[in-house]
């Protein structure tokens, strides 16, 4: 069977190979006799072999034939164009791609800005910004703002519709109860009548990937009441020396002539230890040494604890008496270039030799307890702790001071020795609130202090311990200061109510500031009233109406509140002017471009600025402080004459381009316009 079958399939295969496909193979010359056909074990093969004079047979070239061609003439010609066609056309490519380099348009500079070079701050005083208690609940704090009253305003809230970034939270740490949260008795936790460690902790959650969270940080002193100092009075180790003591006798003469910030003797005395303490502000706030190691390893930790919290920066209270002049010398009277020896001051008793009035800070050149070097290190070690928390991009840490000194000792907080302190220094772009010469006073603070691309400032109008700046200066003015704060280099900070330009209000009776009971001192309860949400009587939306706020609320609440400012028809109210300023702050040539400030020569009520970042746009800033309005092409400027109108406090913005070259503006008393240019 299995040869019927081998000849069976030679036959086939012998059809198959006579087909007409076959015959046109050159390889059988039309023969298929040129086929054989092996067997193997079943297996059927074909061998076809091929004439070599019937068909056209192929072979490599010899290398006696390759050599002919190599050395022909006409072949050498050939591969020497060929070589130079292949590096002149290398040689242009790479000449084209040098060319393409250099002259195509380059991307702009973009510097590093960390979230804290970018985002404008809102500052809040949690004891009046919202209390969220409820009648029927036994809860502490009825009438006070708490923190989950910041909370509430999260979610498609006050902060959002503002467009402010990163939210700076007044001292929550619970204290002693004498000066509203500045005496802490525990780093570590929070006074019950703003709410509990929980809270802080939603906060943060609901905060996180929105905004970032900056708190207060209070070294220099703590409360009396604080474990530290009760051990210490008692000499208990290792709290002995956590405080600055030395020794004295009841009712004789005090170590020093050093004077408390709000006016007589810094020190006090102790009748358990039977010594002297310092307290830089009031007698209940002891000054601790920290020039103790231990001391400063338990403020490290205080900041470790909050760091793993996710507190993103800290504002350094009191920042400039940190440290005192170990030598303990008398400090020289103001003026006299002598040192003032007031016989008859004891402790308790700080009366001026013969005047018959309590001494006031003033008195004194206070070289021996402010801007010590040592508080330079100080700095420096803290920023070291967040640095080191600062692991990742976008995990940067800010250290925040606040500070009234001339500017070369400024410097010195953001860096000594190579070595960073402050991340930024908080002050003020305005000093004398005369509004006679406003424009000149504007442009010469600016010029001295915010001109600086290397040390950014933040920029604050008035905070809880300073007078309002509308009742310092008039809410006609609040436009212009906004857009002077806002538009400098460096970032905002605004004071819970400036939106809205909130005046000082009426102080609490009994006062809920303890300053306000020593002599020559301002009460702070008028920097300090509640939020005016709304004309709601009789609380303004601030505290449930069945309860008594802790400070009375401003006289004006049912006309100036948030919901009045923002209704339908008050398209151009302050805050309004505050969310458009805060939005145009996101450019590029305002958050990191030169600045140049002056007044017209024409006309020194007018107060103008550019701000320009190479390859980006610039700002061409026009604000009238006069009482007139006034027309000019701005030549002085030397910007480019097309410019686009982006921004008017007070009204419409003007479609199109504009050309100075043809026609001036013309600004009104107290408006503020911004063109940009390129």
């Amino acid at each position: 069977m299995a040869d019927e079958s081998t000849v069976d399939e030679k036959a086939q295969l012998k059809a198959e190979l006579a087909e007409p496909a076959v015959d046109d193979d050159p390889k059988f010359n039309g023969n298929v006799e040129n086929a054989k056909f092996l067997t193997n074990g079943g297996d059927v093969k074909v061998e076809v072999e091929t004439s070599s004079s019937g068909g056209a047979s192929f072979t490599g070239l010899g290398k006696e034939e390759l050599l002919q061609y190599a050395n022909d003439p006409f072949w050498k010609k050939v591969r020497v164009i060929l070589f130079i066609l292949f590096w002149v056309g290398w040689i242009a490519m790479l000449a084209a791609a040098i060319v393409i380099i250099v002259l195509a348009p380059r991307c702009p500079h973009r510097p590093d800005l960390k979230w804290y070079d970018k985002q404008a701050s809102y500052q809040v005083y949690p004891k009046s910004f919202k209390d969220t208690n409820k009648p029927g609940k036994a809860e502490p704090g009825e009438g006070v703002g708490d923190l989950q009253g910041i909370i509430s305003e999260l979610e498609d809230g006050h902060f959002q519709d503002l467009g402010v970034e990163t939210l700076y939270i007044n001292s929550f740490y619970k204290s002693g109860g004498v000066d509203n949260g500045m005496d802490v008795v525990d780093y570590k936790d929070v006074e019950p009548s703003l709410g509990t460690l929980a809270h802080i902790r939603k906060l943060r959650k609901e905060t996180k990937d929105k905004m970032r969270l900056v708190v207060d940080f209070i070294p220099n002193h703590t409360s009396r009441n604080h474990t530290w100092f009760v051990s210490s009075q008692n000499k208990q180790d290792p709290y002995t020396d956590y405080y600055v003591w030395k020794p004295c006798t009841k009712g004789g003469a005090m170590p020093n002539n050093w004077l408390s910030v709000y006016g007589g003797s810094a020190w006090e005395y102790d009748d358990l230890r039977g010594e002297c303490y310092l307290h830089t502000f009031l007698k209940e706030q002891p000054d601790l040494d920290l020039m103790n190691e231990d001391v400063r390893k338990e403020m490290k930790d205080v900041l470790s604890f909050w760091l793993k919290e996710g507190i993103d920066g800290f504002h350094v209270r009191n920042a400039e008496y940190l440290v005192e002049n170990m030598t303990l010398g008398n400090e020289l009277a103001s003026g006299s270039g002598s040192v003032m020896v007031v016989e008859n001051m004891t402790l308790g008793n700080e009366l001026a030799s013969g005047s018959g009035s309590v001494m006031t800070y003033e008195t004194l050149i206070h070289d021996h307890t402010t801007h010590q070097p040592e508080s330079f290190e100080l700095l420096q070690e803290w920023r070291a702790v967040l640095d080191t928390a600062a692991n990742k991009p976008g995990r940067e840490k800010a250290l925040i001071v606040t500070v009234d000194t001339d500017m070369n000792t400024t410097m010195k907080y953001y860096e000594t020795n190579g070595k960073s302190g402050a991340t930024y220094v908080r002050m003020s772009p305005i000093t004398n609130y005369n509004t006679n010469g406003l424009a000149t006073h504007l442009k010469d603070r600016i010029q001295e202090v915010a001109v600086d691309d290397v040390h950014r400032k933040i920029w604050m109008l008035d905070n809880e311990n300073l007078d309002r700046i509308a009742s310092l200066i008039g809410d006609e003015y609040m436009k212009a200061l906004l857009a002077v704060q806002i538009l400098l280099p460096g970032v905002s900070s605004s004071y819970y109510g400036d939106e809205i330009a909130m005046k000082n209000g009426v102080p609490a009776t009994p006062s809920k500031d303890p300053v306000s009971k020593l002599p020559g001192q301002k009460n702070r309860d008028a920097f300090r009233t509640p939020m005016q949400w709304s004309s709601e009587q009789p609380n303004a939306g601030f505290t449930d109406p069945t309860f008594m706020p802790w400070i009375p609320l401003g006289t004006n609440y049912k006309t100036n509140n948030v919901q009045h400012a923002k209704a339908y028809h008050s398209k151009h109210s302050i805050m309004n002017t505050f969310k458009q300023l805060v939005l145009l702050a996101s450019n590029e040539s305002i958050q990191f471009g030169k600045t140049v400030v002056s007044v017209l020569k024409d006309n020194n009520d007018i107060l103008w600025m550019t701000r320009k970042a190479e390859g980006f746009s610039g700002y061409l800033v026009i604000i009238n402080l006069g009482d007139s309005p006034f027309a000019s092409n701005f030549k002085e400027a030397k910007i480019s004459n097309t410019l686009m109108h982006v921004f008017h406090s007070d009204g419409d913005l003007i479609e199109g381009d504009m050309d100075l070259s043809k026609r001036a503006v013309s600004i009104a008393p107290k408006h503020v316009h911004v063109y940009k240019f390129d």
